[in-house]
């Protein structure tokens, strides 16, 4: 089996954090997307540091209490049972954004690396996980008026910030709901450095690569370049590696981006249900608490996770923007976009409502 460079160790013993976890993990379906991993676990943090005395804000970093508060906070039965109120009537849609920020853009604007929409319906009892490719080409709310008809879709997060339309999250969540014609009532934001973390706390993932990525040009943080060869075959990843992994493009295509995310992030979710501990649990929380921005208050977090504790998993739904769905295009200024064929697109949010 091949390995990566550097790994973390297995965790050792300490079952009453893994069990905390195992019960938030399972309470959400959502393990195959950021959600399942960050959301509810954001909803822990934010809860804990309301119980330590700080407050919360909806739309900022989640923060945690001293870890020395953490023993003392470790029942997850009473904020799971009863359930809160669901906040909308009907199907829940929550954007996903993924943001790769390099070291030297912490408090500059930037674009989502990784986009998905989850939609949750408790009345179907179904939960749908749609990924959009960065490249599509679409009209962008509130541009117009700055001489902009249309740009890539992850630029939403970027002008959000940069000409103070609501922000990253709330123009992506206009953004997506104008484009593909279904509300979007809440966006969560995780960085990937977190992301990359969190694998590295678990002892990293297992990863079975379908053939070898080899990208010459792989971007590196001080914006210069480097080769990156993956080979084919069961891979342990690090978060490092598995951070390259989904982010490479070069060998493949932005369609197999998202495939590559997807199973990531599954990888993860099945090294996570094979601890039998999992003392690491305050540092992710930690992680989390850091590299996290959501506008779910804490409720619609619990509400999600006791609604996502009784989805079976046939009636969790994956799917993307397909090659077939776009025409690639070039724009006046030489940029690689793609054009969404919009009854295509049609179709696709029809299969992501459960409507066929």
């Amino acid at each position: 089996m091949n390995s990566a460079t550097s790994t973390s160790p297995r965790p050792a013993s300490g079952g009453r954090y893994y069990r905390l976890f195992l019960v938030v993990l399972l309470a959400s379906t959502l393990l195959s997307t950021w959600l399942g991993i960050a959301v509810v676990m954001a909803a822990r943090a934010q809860r804990w540091r309301a119980m330590a005395g700080a407050g919360g804000s909806g739309g900022g970093p989640l923060g945690l209490p001293p870890i020395s508060e953490v023993g003392r906070m470790l029942n997850p039965i009473e904020w799971l049972n009863p359930a809160p109120a669901w906040p909308v009537p009907g199907r829940l849609n929550v954007l996903v954004l993924g943001v790769d920020r390099r070291p030297d853009e912490q408090d500059v604007p930037v674009r989502s690396d990784g986009i998905m929409l989850i939609g949750l319906d408790p009345i179907s009892d179904t939960i749908s996980v749609l990924s959009i490719p960065r490249d599509l080409y679409v009209p962008i709310p509130g541009l117009e008026e700055r001489g902009i008809s249309q740009s890539r879709i992850n630029t939403a997060c970027f002008y959000g910030d940069y000409y103070h339309l609501g922000g990253c999250g709330e123009l992506a969540k206009r953004t997506v709901a104008y484009n593909f014609g279904v509300p979007v009532h809440r966006y969560v934001l995780l960085d990937f450095n977190g992301f990359k973390r969190i694998i590295d706390l678990v002892g990293g993932i297992e990863v079975d690569v379908p053939r070898t990525i080899v990208d010459n040009a792989y971007p590196t943080d001080d914006y210069g370049t480097e080769r990156l060869v993956i080979p084919a075959g069961r891979i342990h990843m690090d978060g490092e590696l598995a951070l390259k992994y989904v982010r490479t493009r070069h060998a493949d295509s932005d369609f197999g981006r998202l495939k590559r995310q997807q199973q990531v992030l599954m990888a993860l979710r099945a090294k996570v249900l094979s601890l039998q501990t999992l003392p690491q649990i305050p540092e992710i929380l930690r992680t989390l608490g850091e590299s996290v921005q959501t506008d779910l208050t804490i409720p619609e977090m619990l509400a999600i996770a006791q609604f996502a504790r009784g989805v079976p998993e046939e009636r969790i739904r994956l799917l993307a923007v397909e090659p077939s769905m776009v025409r690639p295009w070039r724009t006046p200024g030489g940029a690689a976009v793609l054009i969404p064929n919009r009854q295509a697109l049609a179709a696709l949010m029809e299969a992501f409502n459960w409507e066929r």
